[in-house]
């Protein structure tokens, strides 16, 4: 063969060592949306003995001890108290 052909076939086998990694990590974080997706969907587990839980899907059970670390309402009805307390606060000012 040609020198020209075994250095294409070369390159040809070191570019496709080089992309496979990075085929996986795709085909994996697809795989990993997928998971959450799944667990956005399904009730929380300690929904029957933690009324905090009730109405919280599992993804939502996850995080709630980041939100409950800071400060983010646990419900829309104590978010929307608080938007109004916000904008009665700042009514009129100029922030």
């Amino acid at each position: 063969m040609d020198k020209k052909v075994w250095m294409g076939v070369v390159i040809g086998i070191a570019g496709a060592v080089l992309i496979a990694p990075k085929v996986v990590a795709l085909l994996s974080l697809d795989e990993e949306e997928d998971t959450w997706r799944k667990m956005d969907k399904m009730e929380s587990v300690d929904a029957d003995e933690d009324e905090a839980e009730k109405g919280l899907t599992q993804l939502d059970s996850s995080h709630r001890a980041d939100w409950q670390a800071n400060g983010f309402p646990q419900t829309h009805a104590e978010r929307e108290r608080l938007e109004q307390e916000s904008e009665a606060y700042y009514k009129g000012q100029d922030i």
